[in-house]
């Protein structure tokens, strides 16, 4: 027989993960900072503030439909969460109006584990699910998510951005590739993750289809509402904007800056020529506004309506 392995303390194997993970924050920070020293530095802020003063309204209303797109198809993803985790047990309008105010509210203050979590709870406890619960169907909902990155990646990498240099095609083949190969794993028989002694049924391939199709036009709705704030004169072609924006939105999330301020915008930045900066900045600007201070504020606004309504409710029962 075999002697078993010595059993480690309680939470040491996390210690290097955790440290790493500070490691990278910290590294992007520094980074974001020096960039964006470099290029507000060499800006001048009258022509930023002339950019905002002629910026189209027809430009912002698109965004503005744009953002309104992106947060319905976050808010289906708690829908298609429950419906696979939780069948029968949350009303289709609660699990949308759950899932449209936790991004609403964490996009804008970031440490989406915290605060979009705890937002689900406020709203799933009043159905009577617990912590396990709200875990399972937040996971389920964060899948979805990382759909979107891998449809809109795809995408981008086989219409060739002229960055790939001739191997989009071959990239975005071998992730199309893989995901088919996840679809077709799915689909074989129901499938668990454990981790901890914590399980997680996966969607079959039929949920995880809709689900790669809503995070596909989640995502293309986000990159939108940044994308037509761009002046045509400067912006580039969708495709070739598709990478700039993905990769400036994980550098926020690896940053753990809430919404990624600042390495967003320095990420952004570093993808066009100095002289379009300032119109870029004025972009950047606005779409803060629109599809992060519209939402929080608004979402502030409904969750507190909602809270004012359950304890009036429970007043009168």
């Amino acid at each position: 027989m075999k002697p078993h392995p010595p059993r480690s303390e309680p939470g040491t194997s996390t210690h290097p993960w955790r440290a790493v993970s500070w490691l990278l924050s910290a590294g992007t920070l520094a980074l974001a900072a020096w960039l964006l020293h470099r290029y507000l530095g060499d800006l001048r802020w009258r022509d930023v503030t002339a950019s905002l003063a002629q910026m189209p309204r027809t430009r912002i209303a698109m965004a503005l439909a744009a953002t309104a797109t992106s947060l319905a198809m976050l808010a289906t993803f708690d829908v298609l969460a429950t419906r696979s985790a939780l069948p029968g047990r949350v009303p289709v309008a609660l699990a949308a109006f759950a899932g449209a105010l936790a991004h609403a509210i964490s996009n804008t203050l970031g440490f989406h584990a915290v605060t979009a979590n705890a937002t689900r709870y406020r709203i799933y406890a009043t159905v009577g699910l617990g912590v396990g619960d709200v875990a399972r169907i937040a996971s389920l909902a964060s899948l979805g998510v990382g759909f979107g990155y891998a449809v809109l990646g795809v995408i981008g990498l086989c219409l060739e951005p002229s960055f790939a240099h001739g191997w989009g095609r071959l990239a975005g083949a071998a992730l199309l590739a893989l995901l088919v190969l996840l679809l077709a794993w799915l689909a074989r028989q129901p499938r668990t993750l454990r981790l901890r002694g914590w399980t997680l049924a996966l969607p079959g391939a039929s949920m995880a289809s809709t689900q790669l199709l809503v995070g596909g036009i989640e995502m293309s709705a986000a990159i939108g509402a940044m994308y037509v704030l761009l002046p045509p004169s400067v912006a580039p072609g969708f495709v070739d904007f598709v990478p700039i924006y993905l990769a400036a939105v994980l550098a926020g999330i690896v940053s753990h800056a809430p919404g990624g301020l600042g390495i967003f915008e320095a990420i952004l930045l570093s993808g066009f020529p100095s002289g379009d900066r300032a119109e870029v900045l004025a972009a950047l600007l606005c779409y803060r506004v629109i599809y992060y201070l519209v939402p929080f504020v608004l979402g502030i606004g409904a969750l507190a309506a909602f809270e004012a309504h359950r304890r009036l409710a429970a007043g009168t029962d």
